[in-house]
């Protein structure tokens, strides 16, 4: 290949691979293992667990951390957003070349599987079983949102309800103050909001933690100020990477996290299974019961 086809090739590796790349001399044996399968196969890398990659490599999950925190990042999560967070604006790019004459059906479903895929590649198992577990043991549990996201509260409110698991929606002002005197240890806050570093969202969120209430965050905007006020975070990819952003909405990707709390709640445990097996039995009888008298 000529000097010129060499410079667009290398155009398209991701800034996180040339990284790799360029310090593969200062590898141990076992990092270069890990450099070669995530150089190879960085959507496996992107999608898997860490555990999943330390047998894939060969290695253990200490020399996966090692490398990651060797090539700059604080650990394999860190390491494993950067990737995907590439891959995405580099799929979105070559999208964007690729589709710019399509519908606008077809393109704003590019944008919403896009905006999934990119959340998906941001969350962890293992924090997941950890937010279950503090739902499960929780005497209270309160979920807290701001205007734009009190769709999804209202969702995930209505389907703990089906299964007996009572949450208070709190979403107005005076609503988050009197909340907040009530919040104790045995308690956990849902925040669903685009930030936390809203004035009144942070202040409410602070003042539980400091009475001892556990915190899971589903929002768009990390920070660095999340790590010491949240328990459980749950970040998602924010519309502002999709094409028609203008117009989308942040909800969807909300509402998919949502889902995989609930369905992980679901399948660790049986008993509420067969509540919601029941309730939907329920609502399907009714349903073609209504149906059958309309037929009269």
């Amino acid at each position: 290949m000529n000097a010129a086809g060499d410079s667009v090739e290398q155009r398209k590796i991701s800034p996180v691979i040339s990284k790799i790349i360029s310090m593969q001399i200062s590898f141990t044996m076992s990092e270069s293992e890990i450099a070669q399968y995530v150089i190879r196969q960085p959507e496996k890398v992107i999608n898997s667990t860490i555990t999943a990659v330390a047998k894939h490599t060969g290695t253990s999950e200490a020399s996966i951390n090692r490398f990651c925190k060797k090539i700059g990042y604080k650990g394999f999560n860190g390491f494993k957003i950067a990737l995907a967070q590439e891959t995405f604006y580099n799929s979105i790019n070559a999208q964007n070349e690729e589709t710019g004459n399509e519908g606008e059906i077809s393109s704003i479903m590019h944008d919403y599987v896009n905006m999934l895929i990119n959340s998906t590649a941001m969350q962890d198992e293992e924090v997941l079983d950890e937010a279950i577990t503090a739902l499960e043991n929780a005497e209270n549990i309160y979920i807290l949102s701001f205007d734009n996201t009190r769709i999804v509260a209202e969702d995930l409110i209505y389907k703990l309800d089906m299964i007996g698991i009572h949450a208070v929606d709190v979403h107005m002002a005076s609503s988050i103050q009197t909340f907040c005197s009530l919040v104790s240890d045995k308690d956990i806050i849902i925040v669903i909001v685009p930030t936390i570093l809203l004035k009144d969202i942070y202040r409410a969120v602070t003042v539980c933690k400091d009475r001892g209430a556990k915190i899971i965050a589903v929002t768009s905007y990390d920070s660095p100020k999340l790590a010491n006020l949240v328990d459980f975070k749950f970040v998602t990819s924010d519309k502002i990477t999709a094409k028609n952003a203008i117009g989308l909405s942040n909800n969807m990707a909300f509402l998919y996290i949502t889902d995989i709390i609930y369905c992980k709640l679901l399948n660790r445990n049986k008993a509420l299974q067969q509540k919601k097996m029941a309730v939907d039995a329920m609502l399907n009888d009714q349903l073609h019961i209504e149906h059958y008298m309309l037929e009269y």
